[in-house]
């Protein structure tokens, strides 16, 4: 058996200290992260809810057709309340139909959010981890919630 100095014993331990380190410095930027990144997360199911139910009727970016309203028109700005009640039970009389058979509510909400970032104008026509800077993901403003 080798016996192992303890110079190389030191620089062992020193460099398995430096690596579990390096991984708690990670962590805690990951955590500090998370708001931003759930608020992303919020935006882009939006998004994919939307291609899925939405834009058919109201256009791929939410601006309108001759079918449906522009959701992103600043004078018609819905409260969260309001819009999710109109999502959940259609207005039948102007031909939307409600999605609550087909949607939940983390689905609305993600529906609301996304409808929200682009009313706002923080995020850009098109697919959400596709618009960022140098075409990398979106990244929401400081502190924007889409609430």
């Amino acid at each position: 058996m080798r016996r192992v100095g303890s110079a190389a014993l030191f620089c062992a331990v020193l460099a398995w200290v430096g690596m579990n380190i390096a991984r708690v410095d990670v962590s805690a930027a990951a955590q500090a992260a998370a708001p931003a990144s759930d608020v992303y997360k919020n935006v882009y199911d939006g998004w994919k809810w939307w291609h899925v139910y939405c834009f058919r009727c109201h256009g791929t970016n939410a601006v309108a057709t001759t079918l449906a309203p522009d959701l992103i028109d600043p004078n018609r700005k819905m409260t969260r309340a309001a819009f999710l009640r109109v999502v959940r039970v259609g207005v039948p009389d102007k031909g939307m139909q409600g999605w609550d058979k087909l949607l939940d509510d983390k689905q609305f909400g993600d529906l609301y959010v996304y409808v929200r970032a682009r009313a706002e104008k923080v995020l850009p026509p098109g697919r959400p981890d596709e618009v960022g800077p140098g075409g990398g993901a979106w990244v929401p403003p400081a502190g924007w919630t889409g609430r």
